[in-house]
């Protein structure tokens, strides 16, 4: 492994390069991201959410008994996916630290945009009115 004169790290040619490796779980982080946020929802998982009429916050799934704000919780949700996601991602580099192939690299790419995506989908679908 060698520095460079800004300090970064790089490795030798059997190595996986920086950059590869901060795409991996980065591309594991979003998809983990779009998973948790999505199946939140969908599954109806306990989370937190503001009740603006009585002006409370409220830790609970499914039904809420009136007007409730879901957002927070399933931001929190997203973020937890978030980092699980970016764990898997770093567990992956660790198993397989060898320079990744270009294609497997543009198929966690295209994960990533399949599952932003799909989550986009499935909240876009919520609002049509039935």
């Amino acid at each position: 492994m060698r520095a460079l004169p800004s300090g970064i790290e790089v490795t030798g040619p059997l190595g996986m390069p920086t950059s590869q490796r901060a795409y991996v779980i980065a591309m594991c982080a979003l998809i983990g991201a779009a998973f948790a946020y999505t199946a939140s929802d969908w599954g109806r998982w306990t989370h937190l959410a503001y009740l603006p009429v009585r002006g409370t916050w409220a830790f609970a799934s499914g039904g809420f008994g009136g007007i409730a704000m879901h957002f927070v919780g399933l931001v929190l949700w997203g973020l937890g996916g978030l980092a699980v996601g970016a764990l898997v991602g770093a567990g992956l580099c660790r198993v397989m630290p060898r320079a990744w192939p270009e294609r497997r690299l543009q198929l966690f790419g295209a994960w990533a945009l399949a599952a932003f995506g799909l989550a986009g989908g499935y909240f876009t679908w919520g609002l049509w009115p039935w």
